[in-house]
């Protein structure tokens, strides 16, 4: 139990993954910020779906094009990480504007996944890949990602 919370030296190949998932962490810090604040459910709601336009596809869609290089397609991790991401694709489609209840199990869905591929999915990717292999990864995620901003901070300002 010590060792779940002790930080993971990721290969330099996953670091923009990495990166990637410690927004997705904030995303959740900031819907739970938003339900402990009292904000209106829909003002989180546009924001998750805000959110995931400009930031999860894409995440989404490098992992999945980018680990079956190293991770069979039946590979189990490789498939709850498929799972995982189509359980939260179609929680934020189906976001209601007025449930804080379904904010935090979309939030709660997130950070458990984020958990999983940084504890387990990655370093299964880091043990079996070939050094070509996260050459390969890192020059597919090898693109900078505009910074888009979003004005209403409700995580701050309830």
């Amino acid at each position: 139990m010590a060792n779940e919370n002790k930080p993971i030296k990721r290969s330099q190949e996953l670091t923009q993954l990495s990166k990637e998932h410690h927004e997705a962490l904030l995303l959740v810090w900031k819907i739970r910020q938003g339900i402990r604040k009292g904000v209106d459910p829909e003002r989180i709601a546009k924001y998750c779906r805000w959110f995931w336009d400009a930031h999860l596809v894409a995440h989404f869609q490098k992992e999945e094009e980018l680990l079956p290089a190293v991770l069979h397609k039946d590979h189990p991790l490789l498939q709850k990480m498929l799972d995982d991401h189509d359980v939260i694709q179609r929680r934020v489609k189906g976001l209601p504007d007025n449930s804080t209840q379904v904010l935090e199990l979309l939030a709660q869905s997130i950070n458990d996944h984020v958990r999983f591929e940084e504890r387990q999915l990655f370093n299964e990717v880091e043990r079996l890949a070939t050094p070509e292999q996260l050459t390969l990864i890192a020059e597919g995620l090898n693109e900078e990602e505009p910074v888009l901003v979003w004005e209403d901070e409700f995580w701050i300002n309830p």
